[in-house]
């Protein structure tokens, strides 16, 4: 399969022949989130396409789940009343809209047993010299999103008395029983593991007798987004448009500037959603920039990505100046060297790869990904500086976007994008 490096800055045409056939999604990561009586099944794909979860306890499924929804890079497809405490198998589908469609290898996950009873509101005699005991959770509040150490507190009495009180998890033990108000404790999550838990608290009065407070249902949440599908769009000389998706449902922003420092943030997006498009603008033309984005989910869990780059294009021309000006030779010459002057087609006969020429006026050409990572050097010496879309070793760079950095003869530095698609 060839592969064609095209100049987005010139808008060049690729030939027909270089253009690969239709293909159907490609999956990223897919996800099991279990929930107290179900699941929300979440994956990606590199293409907008639909989403449907086929499940059930065995792998002929029997059951399907279709999201009514615009076709997206990011699904999330939530199944209900499942049963507790067993395993369930599932696969995902998406179809794209030339109705080609992708269906993922079958997986499982396991639905969490069903909270345990309460006992009985008394476990001996109430004690002749006052009321029965009485508990409840007071914090925190039943649906809560429980991250880190939350503090779990109980309001408890009993007529003769309060002995102890003692918190559960799941029916289990959480802490050692408290003798003495406040009946407070600092609950560390991250021992409970991600999902739905049950919080009671029994207090014992010192007849012996004992109550349970009625069960809150928290969800533990201690993993942060999973941040994918990094990009820079609709670049200009002024602005650009980052974007990427999240494994769960995050508020947004980027941070931005032209060195690793960055300096320079976009407003925090408190709306959460799994797909989302940030706008940067005022931005310096023909500069490169560094960036990366920030997601935080409803539990506060906070995901940072790792250092991304793009390339501003060339401020629209203005009226020019004489030689001496800004307008004058030295920049006429820059722009001839950032310009790759044509594209050639591949030979069909020997698999020569399309390549992309820089002007006569380019010194050193050095290429990189959007992870900022060298695929390409070269350093004139007389003749025309070319790149075949491989890298320094000789192999085929992957499909996605670069950047040229162009040292011109007159020691400008100037950028150009470009996208190598197979």
């Amino acid at each position: 399969m060839r592969r064609t490096v095209v100049a987005l800055v010139c808008a060049l045409a690729v030939p027909a022949s270089a253009q690969a056939p239709p293909a159907p999604p490609v999956f990223g990561e897919i996800e099991a989130r279990v929930l107290s009586d179900g699941a929300v099944i979440e994956w990606t794909t590199d293409q907008d396409s639909d989403s449907e979860v086929d499940y059930g306890p065995t792998p002929e499924y029997g059951n399907s789940a279709y999201l009514n929804a615009p076709p997206a890079t990011a699904h999330a497809v939530t199944l209900s009343g499942l049963a507790p405490d067993a395993i369930y198998h599932y696969r995902v589908k998406s179809r794209n809209a030339g109705g080609l469609l992708a269906v993922s290898g079958d997986r499982t996950f396991a639905t969490p047993p069903a909270p345990p009873a309460p006992p009985p509101a008394s476990t001996a005699p109430f004690s002749a010299s006052g009321a029965p005991p009485m508990a409840l959770i007071m914090t925190p509040p039943p649906g809560a999103l429980a991250s880190g150490v939350v503090t779990v507190s109980a309001n408890a009495t009993a007529g003769a008395g309060i002995a102890s009180v003692q918190f559960l998890i799941d029916g289990r033990d959480l802490a050692p029983a408290l003798t003495s108000p406040p009946f407070t404790f600092g609950w560390n999550t991250a021992g409970a593991g991600d999902g739905a838990h049950a919080l009671a608290a029994v207090v014992r009065d010192s007849a012996g007798a004992a109550a349970t407070s009625p069960i809150v249902l928290v969800t533990v949440d201690n993993t942060p987004p999973v941040i994918g599908d990094v990009s820079a769009a609709a670049v200009s000389a002024d602005g650009a448009v980052v974007g990427w998706t999240t494994s769960e449902p995050a508020d947004s922003q980027v941070e931005y500037g032209m060195t690793t420092e960055y300096g320079n943030e976009s407003p925090q997006s408190g709306v959460r959603v799994l797909k989302r498009g940030v706008a940067l603008s005022g931005l310096a033309s023909e500069a490169l920039y560094h960036y990366r984005v920030k997601s935080r989910d409803a539990a506060g869990q906070l995901a940072v990505s790792e250092d991304y780059l793009f390339a501003t294009t060339e401020a629209p021309a203005g009226p020019q100046t004489d030689a001496a000006g800004a307008g004058g030779p030295a920049s006429a010459g820059d722009a001839a060297a950032k310009a790759p002057q044509r594209l050639l087609t591949p030979a069909l006969a020997d698999g020569i790869n399309d390549r992309a020429e820089f002007g006569p006026e380019a010194r050193e050409v050095t290429i990189v990904d959007i992870r900022g990572r060298s695929v390409f050097h070269r350093t004139a010496n007389g003749s025309p500086i070319s790149w075949n879309g491989r890298d320094d070793s000789g192999r085929l760079v992957p499909s996605g976007v670069y950047i040229a950095i162009v040292v011109t003869r007159s020691s400008k530095r100037v950028y150009q994008s470009f996208v190598v698609a197979k």
